[in-house]
């Protein structure tokens, strides 16, 4: 929160702010059954730069940190407690990714997957924006997406409760036609349509928190009435990465989509857990409510965390939080994927927070206690005076932008 608010006091280590306090997870006993599965695209690097931000350790770090994480009062390590899908169960073929891909984009993908000379693949690669090549690229940006399609297979199903896939490389910024920012297939767009054609999946909530607009994935659904996009993140006028307008509030969708795309563009730095949790309770879950989704896919970038190279504020515990709110929908059917976070020690941890989440069967009723909490603090204040005056004008922006569209917002 900025110091400029003025109507709570929000510090994490007491109970009277609107800032996240959350207890340690539930026990093994009360478990939920979430599936994890790890990708870590070992053959997918930078050559020219082995500790480019977005490498194989990224996933690495993150499995060997689970497979050590436990509260004090659990003798399980947060990797025993999970699902753990290993291997590949379900690769998905041509189809799958021409739902949301165009086919002279695999084509060419498919290409860059024969060619072994390594100026070729870099000449590929400075045609796309922040992207490398390997040419074994697109064969783990295949094997990422398959195991994320795998894992929401499993929760539809009802075999597992929820999941969290730990993959790379990420996938909101690929669009139909077009690799960046460090994606070369849209992981979850292929999910979203994988699970509504095949999984009977009619109506999906994809939540993007990471700190980038995820701009492939609204080119992805952009006239598609029954995806609702919603991402918050980081705009500055269109003049932070992927510097593109459309990130912001008024770009609602096209034609049938139209009030299905929501973007909550931040124009300052420093945004924390009391903007997250307003826009959370303000805009993203009266909406998500009315939409009724079948299921809730999360691009779950941590590079808005504090410490992350997002330069915003959101504590760990705040993302658990966002999670329990979310699990409130679908019949609790959600499924996180891996997209952005790159100072290992703080997405070890945020991953961890996400998980003891997903897992504790009784976070509906730690939601409504927090909720009970949250709005006690607010008191008679609208909650918009309540945080960050620049957050709160993006929020509203987005509020007047789809007011048209949902009764909640008339």
């Amino acid at each position: 929160m900025s110091a400029a608010t003025q109507c709570l006091p929000c510090e994490p280590s007491v109970d009277n702010g609107l800032e996240c306090k959350i207890e340690c997870s539930a026990t093994a006993s009360s478990d939920n059954r979430t599936g994890l599965v790890f990708e870590a695209g070992s053959k997918h690097f930078d050559r020219h730069n082995r500790f480019h931000k977005e490498r194989p350790l990224r996933i690495t770090s993150v499995q060997d940190y689970l497979s050590k994480a436990k509260p004090a009062d659990n003798e399980q390590t947060i990797f025993e407690r999970c699902h753990l899908l290993e291997g590949q169960e379900l690769w998905l073929d041509d189809h799958d990714y021409l739902r949301v891909h165009v086919p002279g984009y695999m084509q060419r993908l498919d290409r860059i997957s024969k060619c072994n000379c390594h100026n070729r693949l870099d000449i590929e690669a400075e045609q796309f924006k922040s992207i490398y090549f390997t040419n074994d690229s697109v064969s783990e940006a295949k094997a990422a997406a398959s195991s994320l399609c795998n894992l929401v297979s499993r929760v539809a199903s009802g075999d597992l409760d929820n999941g969290f896939a730990v993959i790379r490389p990420p996938g909101h910024h690929a669009e139909p036609g077009l690799a960046g920012g460090y994606c070369v297939i849209n992981n979850v767009a292929v999910a979203a349509a994988y699970a509504q054609e095949k999984l009977g999946m009619k109506k999906i909530l994809i939540v993007d928190w990471d700190v980038h607009h995820g701009n492939g994935t609204q080119r992805c659904f952009i006239d598609n009435p029954n995806v609702l996009y919603f991402s918050t993140h980081r705009y500055h006028g269109g003049n932070f990465f992927p510097f593109l307008q459309h990130g912001g509030p008024k770009n609602v969708g096209n034609g049938a989509g139209e009030g299905f795309n929501m973007n909550v563009g931040w124009n300052e730095k420093k945004m924390g857990d009391d903007e997250y949790l307003v826009v959370w309770e303000k805009l993203l879950m009266p909406i998500a409510e009315e939409f009724q989704p079948d299921l809730v896919l999360v691009s779950a970038g941590f590079d808005a965390a504090r410490g992350d190279m997002g330069e915003c504020d959101v504590t760990p515990e705040c993302f658990a939080r966002l999670t329990r709110r979310l699990k409130t929908l679908a019949n609790g059917k959600v499924v996180c994927a891996l997209e952005g976070g790159y100072v290992r020690s703080v997405l070890c941890k945020c991953i961890e927070s996400v998980l003891r989440s997903l897992l504790d069967a009784s976070s509906n009723d730690k939601c409504k206690e927090e909720l009970q909490t949250f709005y006690k603090n607010v008191g008679e204040n609208d909650m918009l005076g309540c945080i960050d005056p620049s957050a709160a004008k993006s929020i509203r922006e987005t509020m007047k932008m789809h007011s048209n569209y949902w009764e909640c917002l008339k």
